[in-house]
């Protein structure tokens, strides 16, 4: 029986040091859980708008989701829904202190995102002031074509992991409006 249980000792000590699946030593995971902006229309559908009627230019973003394990920072990348490469203007890192924590592993990380900067690093501003979500009109006129998505790379002492909204379906993604017409302001912030 002792010459049984050794060679099943030594079989397993074999077949982990073959190469199975790497653990991060502090169980590093990242899930999404949402992508909100300040604009969401009557229906519901949460939009980015290059332009409001109330001149703003910028749109507040946020992204939801939860972690597990050390974080040392994320990183958060814009990307559109019609090419799948990133927006250079619209990629932030985030340290762990900067995370708006929202309960238990749930977090948060809020940005401006700003379409009248160009091609400089200056189209986010990371944790901005929190603005509430505002009720806007849209034409499907003002549709740009497609809209984003956000990546996100979870970076711990150990490893990283990444996830994307765009799992979430349609809730994942954010079509952009060339204007939009703010009808109505809620007591939701982001």
């Amino acid at each position: 029986m002792k010459k049984l249980l050794l060679a099943a000792i030594a079989a397993t000590g074999l077949l982990a040091s073959c190469g199975g699946p790497e653990v991060n030593q502090d169980g590093a995971s990242i899930e999404m859980t949402g992508i909100k902006t300040e604009y969401r229309t009557a229906s519901g559908q949460y939009v980015a708008c290059d332009e409001t009627s109330l001149g703003a230019t910028k749109t507040q973003v946020a992204v939801y989701f939860t972690a597990a394990g050390t974080i040392s920072s994320v990183d958060i990348g814009l990307k559109g829904q019609t090419t799948s490469a990133y927006d250079a203007n619209y990629t932030v890192t985030y340290t762990g202190s900067q995370l708006a924590q929202t309960g238990g592993n749930s977090f948060k990380a809020v940005f401006d995102a700003d379409s009248t900067v160009g091609l400089l690093p200056q189209a986010i501003t990371v944790t901005p002031a929190a603005r509430t979500v505002k009720i806007v009109s849209v034409s499907s006129t003002d549709w740009v074509g497609g809209g984003f998505y956000a990546d996100l790379q979870l970076n711990t002492p150990y490893g990283s992991d990444t996830a994307s909204t765009s799992s979430l379906g349609t809730l994942g993604n954010i079509p952009v409006y060339s204007y939009c017409t703010v009808i109505g302001t809620t007591s939701e912030e982001l």
